[in-house]
């Protein structure tokens, strides 16, 4: 991804307020581009918008996906050319307690979305982020773009519904054969778990390992043999502009399903992420901890397509990214 690319570029992201979004909309400021955010308000407090200062320097509105009204006036006020996906996210246990809101701003707020760029003027590059959880969960196998998609919770289930809708606009309204006529090139980032500074999210396992090991206290783990696949919030930020630059270098060439995942080497039980976690978070090194990769792992996605068409690559080590984690905790606590 060229250094300069984002300078001066107009960006639409839906979901700005959540811990990806927010953390994508800093690193596209950071790149030079004018940043222009669509979303609730955030949703728990402390949140990572408000402690890093998101709203600076970018025009952020708090509205509603399914507010298709407001959804479309925010988009047209832009005048943005790559528009970034990422509302209707929350957790999958989240998901259980709020079933039609979670189906309603995942589905209806993608149609929605997809309705406004049909009337766009200056869109060319879309992202929608996605999830690994849309596909079957087989031990031992890293999911291809190619398998069929599925879900069990409705968090999971709705993105894989909202996945499908895009891949029927594909065929239909922005169909590569019509590209001279709409010149939009739409895309979806399948990814996993994300780990990083600033998620303070209910679920989250890092906020509470942190807020423990701040209190000198000990964090009952549920499923501390649960073997997962761990990325840093940067390298998946670090996919998703990867991914807006090629479809806008590449067109519908670069359009459908791609995945952004992590390897054997980035795989960890969560009793295994305590320990190192607690490790760096005391002034030691977890570079230095012993990373037991081996076990079956559910949610692998093989990122092959990216690896070799977009030269997608993971930045940080697993080490890297629990020491990078705890730093910024630390931070925060001090």
């Amino acid at each position: 991804m060229s250094s300069d690319f984002w300078r001066g570029r107009r960006v639409f992201i839906t979901g700005h307020t959540g811990f990806r979004g927010s953390h994508l909309a800093l690193s596209l400021r950071t790149a030079g581009a004018n940043v222009f955010g669509f979303s609730l308000s955030p949703s728990t407090n402390p949140n990572f918008f408000e402690v890093a200062n998101v709203g600076q320097g970018m025009n952020s509105t708090f509205g509603d996906v399914r507010d298709v009204a407001a959804l479309k006036a925010a988009l047209e006020y832009s005048h943005a050319e790559v528009v970034f996906h990422l509302a209707g996210g929350g957790g999958l246990r989240e998901s259980w307690d709020k079933v039609a809101e979670t189906y309603s701003s995942q589905i209806m707020g993608t149609v929605n979305l997809l309705e406004c760029l049909r009337e766009t003027a200056t869109v060319r590059s879309v992202v929608m982020l996605s999830s690994d959880k849309v596909y079957r969960p087989l031990p031992g196998h890293a999911a291809v773009e190619e398998d069929p998609l599925t879900g069990s919770a409705p968090a999971a289930t709705g993105k894989a519904c909202a996945d499908l809708i895009l891949e029927s606009y594909l065929k239909g309204v922005f169909a590569p054969e019509k590209y001279n006529k709409h010149k939009i090139a739409l895309a979806t980032a399948r990814m996993g778990s994300v780990v990083g500074g600033g998620d303070f999210s209910t679920d989250s396992l890092i906020w509470q390992l942190a807020q423990a090991t701040q209190s000198g206290l000990d964090l009952p783990l549920k499923n501390p043999e649960s073997i997962r696949p761990w990325m840093h919030v940067d390298d998946a930020v670090n996919a998703l502009m990867t991914l807006g630059q090629a479809l806008l270098d590449r067109g519908p060439r670069a359009s459908g399903a791609w995945n952004f995942g992590v390897g054997v080497d980035h795989q960890l039980s969560v009793g295994q992420m305590a320990e190192a976690f607690r490790a760096e978070y005391r002034g030691g090194n977890a570079a230095e901890y012993k990373l037991q990769t081996s076990g079956s792992v559910h949610g692998l996605l093989n990122s092959e397509k990216a690896r070799t068409e977009l030269g997608w690559s993971l930045k940080d080590s697993l080490a890297q990214a629990i020491s990078k984690t705890a730093v910024w905790y630390k931070g925060y606590f001090a």
